[in-house]
């Protein structure tokens, strides 16, 4: 068995510090990560509010044994920080707050977009709204799950692509006739 690349991509909001998170296969905690790019709410104000809430997204790495990451594994995320106060005059509406925005975990080639994961308290799924396109995660205990799409995270499934700008080579003649009688190959 080969190791996976797990990746996430993921945005912030920080009050007296950015927000924390782990990372889990099932219940196993298999990496951690701070955010660096996390929007200040005392300075900034809020995440969602900003016209380009994507120029803040990060991404984060993480080499997975295969031996944890079965087929069938739940991948999810958690903020280990969570700190929150409502301040009158305080940031842009009063709050000051440490969240989460989740916007994909990809395993190897395989990508589950926020729309597609499940915010999870308590065992039991929670209706968020989504902000900016974002599942949020405003505090400590809710889990961001990602779960195996259909045949598995090893198995083939075909990944989900987004809207990718790739530039392409253009079409080059497979023999031309050049005015000197040359040809180009």
């Amino acid at each position: 068995m080969a190791d996976s690349l797990v990746i996430i991509s993921i945005a912030g909001e920080a009050y007296d510090g950015p927000p924390s998170f782990d990372l889990l296969i099932d219940d196993n905690v298999v990496g951690s990560g701070t955010l660096r790019m996390a929007i200040k709410t005392e300075a900034d104000g809020r995440l969602f509010t900003k016209p380009r809430p994507s120029s803040f997204l990060e991404q984060f790495s993480f080499t997975v044994p295969d031996d944890l990451l079965t087929p069938d594994a739940e991948i999810s995320l958690v903020l280990t920080n969570d700190k929150f106060t409502r301040m009158d005059g305080a940031g842009e509406d009063g709050v000051l707050d440490r969240n989460l925005f989740i916007d994909f975990v990809r395993v190897n080639d395989i990508e589950v977009t926020s729309a597609d994961m499940v915010l999870i308290y308590d065992g039991d799924v929670v209706e968020y709204s989504y902000q900016a396109g974002l599942l949020p995660i405003y505090e400590a205990g809710f889990r961001a799950v990602a779960r195996p799409p259909e045949g598995g995270w090893l198995t083939g499934a075909v990944a989900k692509v987004g809207m990718l700008d790739i530039p392409m080579p253009l079409p080059r003649p497979k023999d031309l006739t050049l005015s000197a009688g040359l040809v180009q190959q």
